[in-house]
């Protein structure tokens, strides 16, 4: 995504470019540029168990991830916990009498490391299930930055520190983790998909982010 452009000089220094890999190492200019959401729409439809979450579902397992294996963050994260500790239920891929969305509904946080791009639908998927988003990723501006407090609903932890991991979460105290949870159920609206759109949806979200980018644009001296 990041790359796209740059055959066009012109395109690349005077467009907004909408990017699901926002990657500053990449090329991704936070102050001209909007982080796109990655959301997974298999078959074109979201998931009925996430659109339709169950309240106030028990949350036995801790944290959560399962994923291929690609990209430089995943394997570092897998050599750490998969199959190492109870309480971290890390998959390479889940066995075929597992359900993945089960488990997100079910844990309290969700792993979300970069694979070979910087974003993940994972992180979506995990507010769309009151999941609490633990950010794994490197140089990724992430969505809808300009007006959401990603740290009242999310948890960034550096990469360096995933042998930590367990560490780092079971410090969260109860009360500052509710919050989070609450959190996520309050931005969850902000990255539904609806059809027709609704106020304040993804839709209305991304159009937000060009609009600010657009008045604050300043002429560039590339512009012919």
């Amino acid at each position: 995504g990041p790359h796209a452009s740059q055959g066009n000089s012109l395109l690349y220094n005077n467009s907004i470019r909408v990017l699901c890999n926002a990657n500053i190492s990449e090329g991704f200019n936070p102050q001209k540029d909007v982080s796109l959401p990655e959301i997974s729409l298999i078959g074109g439809y979201l998931s009925p168990k996430l659109i339709h979450p169950p309240p106030n579902a028990s949350r036995p397992y801790f944290a959560f991830f399962a994923g291929g294996l690609h990209g430089p963050i995943r394997p570092y994260l897998l050599q750490h916990w998969k199959g190492r500790d109870n309480d971290m239920q890390v998959y390479e891929y889940l066995p075929k009498n597992k359900d993945y969305y089960s488990y997100m509904l079910e844990s309290k946080f969700c792993l979300c490391p970069s694979g070979y791009e910087v974003a993940s639908p994972r992180i979506v998927e995990a507010i769309y299930s009151g999941c609490v988003p633990v950010i794994l990723s490197e140089n990724y501006v992430l969505p809808f930055s300009d007006v959401l407090r990603w740290e009242a609903f999310s948890v960034q932890v550096e990469t360096t520190k995933i042998p930590r991991l367990k560490e780092i979460l079971s410090a969260i105290p109860e009360e500052k983790y509710r919050k989070l949870q609450e959190g996520v159920i309050v931005v969850r609206r902000h990255f539904m998909l609806n059809q027709p759109p609704k106020r304040f949806d993804v839709f209305h979200m991304i159009l937000h982010s060009i609009w600010v980018r657009r008045i604050n644009a300043r002429p560039n001296s590339n512009r012919s």
